[in-house]
């Protein structure tokens, strides 16, 4: 093997030592993002979860994120990117879930979770009847 192949592997595997070694976490873009704009920065990683989301009654409509993901009961995956510099402490971004009403007497329910860069829950549940008193008492 020539010199130049061996310092481009020796390279690689400098680089690959330099990206923070916290479970789950991923590169996210190339060198190129779409349209060959730049991709994002080489900072950004991302954490891959699952979520459950359970509706009693069963079936609302649920979005993750504002996108939506399905009606309940859904398994969805979820993708957070840790922002910032690798150099500093880091922050994870947090996930909205939202279960949108199917049927009279239901309230949209919505949870923020994985505050604090803190894990989504592995389950999450709404009780689609749970809506506040009528006449703001």
């Amino acid at each position: 093997m020539n010199r130049m192949g061996l310092y481009g592997i020796l390279l690689m595997f400098s680089a690959a030592c330099a990206i923070p070694q916290q479970g789950g976490m991923k590169r996210s873009g190339g060198l190129f993002g779409p349209a060959g704009a730049p991709a994002q920065p080489r900072s950004q990683y991302v954490v891959d979860e699952t979520v459950d989301v359970l509706t009693d009654p069963p079936g609302a409509r649920i979005l993750i994120n504002d996108a939506p993901a399905g009606y309940a009961p859904v398994k969805a995956a979820v993708r957070r990117l840790w922002r910032g510099d690798p150099a500093y402490p880091m922050t994870l971004d947090t996930v909205k879930i939202e279960a949108l009403p199917v049927a009279a007497g239901q309230c949209v329910q919505t949870g923020i979770f994985g505050q604090n860069s803190g894990r989504t829950p592995p389950q999450v549940r709404f009780n689609m009847t749970n809506c506040p008193p009528a006449g703001g008492k």
